[in-house]
C-alpha cells in the first residue's frame, strides 16, 4: 500500500512517520514547521519558569520514549505552518498517487485538500473526541483531573477541528507512577500502531467511520497557561492517576468509546 504522510518536525511526529514507514510504503513525508511558544504564554518569571520546566521534562521523555526516531527515514518535504495546502503542494501530494493519506499533527487542513483525497485521508487526533478536541487534548484531562479522557482518536479527516467520523479510540496503559509525558508518550506510541492498523483495514474495505454525537469540549492554543502547568501537576502529586485506577471500571463507563470494528468499547 502507497501512502503519504502529513505531520509535523517534532521528534514525536519523526516517530509517528518512521513508525508508519517500518510497515507501509511511505512515498514522501510532509513536515509543517511547528511554531508554538509556550513561553509567550507567560505572565511573569516566574511562570516562564514554570513552562520551560514542563516543556523541557516533555523533551527529555520525548527522547527516551522516542529514541533513535528523531530523523525521518522516508522521503521527506518541509513546508512553513499550513503549507500542506498551498496549490502546489497538493499538486505535488497528487503526482504520488497515494492510497491513503496518513496525518498527525499537521495544522487544520482545508478543503482542498480533503476534496482530491475524498474517503482516504486519516488523522490522529491526540485526545478522545469529541470529548476533547482542538490543542492540547491529553493535557487539559490532567488538568481537570480526568485521566480517564486521555488517550487518542483515529478519524477520517474533515475540515472541522477534530470531528470527522471515528475509526477507532486508543487509550495508554496508565500505571500510578505515571507522569503526564509518560501518559502522552504511551498515547502516540499506540496512536502510531492504531494508525497503521486503520490503514490496513481502510485498504480491504473494512473500515467504517462512526459520526461523533456531541460537540465536548473544545480547547484553544490561547487556553494555556502557567496557572493550568500548575494545577495538573498538582493534580498528579495529589495522586490522581492512583486515585483513577482504583475506580478505573466505573469511571470509564462513562466513556462511549468506538473499537476497529465500530463497535462501542
Amino acid at each position: 500500500m502507497r501512502a503519504i504522510v502529513l505531520t509535523s518536525s517534532l521528534r514525536r511526529h519523526a516517530y509517528v512517520a518512521n513508525t508508519l514507514a517500518s510497515r507501509f510504503d511511505v512515498a514522501c513525508v510532509w513536515r509543517e514547521r511547528k511554531t508554538f511558544d509556550p513561553l509567550a504564554y507567560a505572565g511573569s518569571d516566574e511562570d516562564a519558569s514554570v513552562i520551560r520546566t514542563h516543556f523541557a521534562a516533555r523533551d527529555a521523555s520525548e527522547e527516551t520514549y522516542f529514541a533513535d526516531r528523531d530523523q525521518v527515514t522516508s522521503p521527506s518535504r518541509p513546508v512553513e505552518p499550513g503549507g500542506c495546502n498551498d496549490a502546489a503542494e497538493i499538486d505535488a501530494m497528487r503526482r504520488l498517487q497515494p492510497d491513503v493519506v496518513l496525518v498527525f499533527g499537521t495544522g487544520l487542513l482545508k478543503q482542498p485538500l480533503i476534496d482530491t483525497f475524498p474517503g482516504r485521508i486519516l488523522n490522529i487526533h491526540l485526545g478522545l473526541s469529541p470529548y476533547y478536541r482542538g490543542a492540547g487534548t491529553n493535557f487539559w484531562p490532567l488538568v481537570n483531573g480526568e485521566p480517564e479522557y486521555c488517550g487518542a482518536t483515529i478519524h477520517f479527516l474533515d475540515a472541522g477541528v477534530d470531528t470527522g467520523p471515528v475509526i477507532v479510540h486508543v487509550r495508554p496503559g496508565m500505571q500510578a507512577s505515571d507522569g503526564p509525558h509518560d501518559i502522552g508518550n504511551k498515547t502516540i506510541a499506540a496512536a502510531a500502531r492504531a494508525l497503521g492498523d486503520a490503514a490496513l483495514a481502510h485498504a480491504s474495505g473494512g473500515v467504517r467511520g462512526v459520526v461523533q454525537a456531541g460537540a465536548g469540549r473544545l480547547y484553544k492554543r490561547a487556553d494555556f497557561s502557567a496557572a493550568a502547568v500548575r494545577r495538573l501537576y498538582a493534580n498528579v502529586e495529589a495522586g490522581m492517576i492512583a486515585g483513577y485506577l482504583r475506580q478505573k471500571a466505573e469511571r470509564d463507563a462513562r466513556l462511549a468509546l468506538i473499537g476497529m470494528e465500530g463497535q462501542r468499547v
